[in-house]
């Protein structure tokens, strides 16, 4: 790509009035479908896409004046999240951004506006806002900075490639994650209607217990009678030198229900054979945060592998049989056991559960064949469900792995199949 194609323009100089435009500045309310939904900065994922696990809404007269339509972004411009950026895709439904936000409404008639989509993913974006925040105790960068960014932007052309081509992978991840939604409750449902409701077997006698009326043949156990559990060590929070250490969990590798590991935090093979040994992960644990946002869960694939517990992370695992696992699985994920945490989370600063906690938790345990037939029934789901996120894994990583060489005109991308089918 020629370089007299290339020009270098500031994120104002491509919007709509030239400069940016802060949030409202009103609270958060529970999530209703009768007022507009809340875009926080805990609502947007590293990958700039929409958290949608604890969506909430605004209540506020001024609401519908800070609605965000096509070819918005928005910029973090406080705190530890600073940086962090959302382009709007109308999917996600009407959004309201917060006053923590910062939105630039981009000229298409200057820039394709998804090409910001992909830009505030690549590796220029995120040194430019660690060399904005260096040395800041308390990170920040407002509206003007954010409009004297420059930005390195290729031919129109070169812009409408890169759309077109990561669009097509953003696509394939979104039904993707679609598909895993619709699974994920689909277990939900059939955990409810078999160990809630009860229908398969409303012919059974019942009888009382602690937990209320269940089938005949039924009993309720302490959670760490049935169920083995594990809380992770403290391991320093830094890279170690070796080049082939072993990656560790904390608390923001856990997100929309899968690992995002972070090669930032590593222990090495020594420490991981040696005094970690204990702590190492296997094929299908089931790890979920215990600090912080509670109850953020993931299933260690073999790609994950390597990998070590660490603190504020606790694996579960079947105690006697792996035919156990969904009715885990489902126990563990549930919105009975989540009200669990919050009740007994404890905390001045932040909540968090532990050992001690789950002790005092009793479960329902159907009897053996119930909970065989379960498992024949729903961990194919949980298998299917796996799956797919390893290949949301592969497909992320090959959009990370284009986006520069995209950018830059290092791939010559009239020659590319964007078939992804």
């Amino acid at each position: 790509m020629s370089l007299e194609k290339i020009k270098t323009v500031t994120l104002a100089d491509v919007s709509i009035n030239n400069k940016g435009e802060y949030g409202i500045g009103a609270s958060a309310v529970d999530y209703s479908d009768e007022l507009y939904t809340y875009l926080r900065i805990t609502d947007i994922n590293d990958d700039g896409t929409l958290n949608k696990n604890d969506l909430k809404s605004v209540d506020d007269v001024d609401a519908k004046n800070y609605l965000l339509n096509e070819n918005d972004v928005v910029f973090a411009r406080t705190g530890n999240s600073t940086g962090k950026a959302y382009y709007y895709d109308k999917m996600d439904g009407e959004l309201v951004y917060a006053g923590f936000l910062i939105k630039f409404s981009l000229d298409p008639s200057k820039i394709n506006p998804k090409f910001m989509k992909y830009y505030v993913l690549s590796k220029d974006y995120k040194g430019w806002v660690n060399s904005m925040c260096t040395g800041s105790t308390r990170p920040n960068i407002n509206a003007k900075m954010y409009g004297n960014m420059e930005l390195i932007l290729p031919p129109r052309e070169q812009q409408d490639f890169l759309v077109n081509i990561l669009g097509e992978i953003d696509n394939k991840i979104e039904i993707n994650k679609r598909i895993n939604k619709n699974l994920e409750e689909l277990i939900k449902h059939i955990y409810i209607n078999w160990f809630e409701d009860f229908e398969p077997f409303k012919g059974n006698t019942f009888h009382d217990t602690k937990l209320g009326k269940i089938p005949n043949g039924w009993n309720v156990k302490p959670l760490h009678k049935f169920i083995k559990f594990q809380e992770g060590p403290g391991i320093r929070n830094w890279q170690y030198v070796e080049e082939d250490g072993i990656n560790f969990l904390n608390i923001r590798c856990i997100q929309n229900n899968d690992l995002i590991l972070n090669t930032a935090n590593m222990i090495s093979k020594e420490e991981a054979n040696g005094k970690y040994a204990h702590f190492m992960l296997n094929e299908w644990d089931l790890v979920i945060s215990s600090s912080g946002t509670l109850g953020r869960y993931a299933i260690v694939r073999k790609e994950h592998l390597p990998l070590c517990l660490n603190t504020s992370i606790i694996r579960f695992k079947p105690l006697h049989s792996i035919n156990h696992y969904a009715y885990i699985y489902s126990y563990l994920t549930s919105r009975g056991f989540y009200h669990y945490l919050l009740t007994m989370g404890s905390g001045s600063v932040q909540l968090n559960f532990g050992p001690t906690h789950l002790k005092q938790i009793d479960l329902i345990v159907p009897p053996e064949d119930v909970l065989k037939r379960y498992n024949e029934t729903v961990f194919p789901i949980i298998e299917k469900i796996v799956k797919i996120k390893a290949e949301i894994n592969k497909l992320t990583k090959l959009r990370d792995t284009l986006l520069p060489k995209l950018m830059s005109g290092e791939i010559d991308v009239s020659k590319i199949n964007c078939d992804l089918e």
